[in-house]
């Protein structure tokens, strides 16, 4: 193959890798002052026996931590059209009583919180984190319950990049 050298031969990757749908999805781990929310992309089902759940998280969050701390977390399913989430969670983690400030929640007998406006919840207990990556680790947790909330955004969000280098 012959590589233009005017050409960024690396670009046409990114924009193909770009293209790879995601979903959108609010973390929930923790509780009082330890509670934590942050927005991801990147969650995918790995396995069915037990039933495993991967998300890459940028290993300098709060909600790494979090999650380790307590053991467990709620993947929260954004539905398609829902500004108040995406407003709420896309600039940054949120800590504390602000992750859940303005946000109708329900809370678990375990501690959990479940985001009542997102379309779907599943919680997971903590199984693994895996180092791959200068900037993000891989989180594996057992799918333990989960549910459809009453939303009219019933549709999960699908995610497409404009290309693989940013999210």
């Amino acid at each position: 193959m012959i590589i233009d050298s005017t050409v960024d031969p690396v670009l046409p990757m990114f924009r193909a890798i770009g293209k790879i749908p995601s979903g959108l999805f609010v973390l929930t781990a923790g509780n009082g002052a330890d509670l934590s929310a942050m927005l991801v992309s990147f969650v995918q089902q790995v396995a069915r026996d037990p039933l495993m759940i991967a998300t890459a998280i940028h290993r300098e969050r709060p909600m790494a931590q979090a999650i380790e701390r307590s053991g467990h977390y709620v993947i929260n399913i954004v539905g398609a059209g829902d500004k108040a989430l995406l407003k709420k969670y896309a600039r940054h983690a949120l800590c504390g009583p602000a992750a859940t400030d303005d946000i109708q929640v329900r809370r678990l007998d375990n501690g959990l919180y479940i985001l009542l406006d997102a379309c779907a919840w599943i919680t997971c207990r903590f199984r693994q984190r895996v180092d791959f990556g200068a900037d993000h680790d891989l989180f594996l947790g057992v799918a333990e319950d989960g549910g459809l909330n009453d939303t009219p955004h019933s549709q999960p969000v699908v995610h497409i990049r404009h290309d693989g280098s940013n999210y």
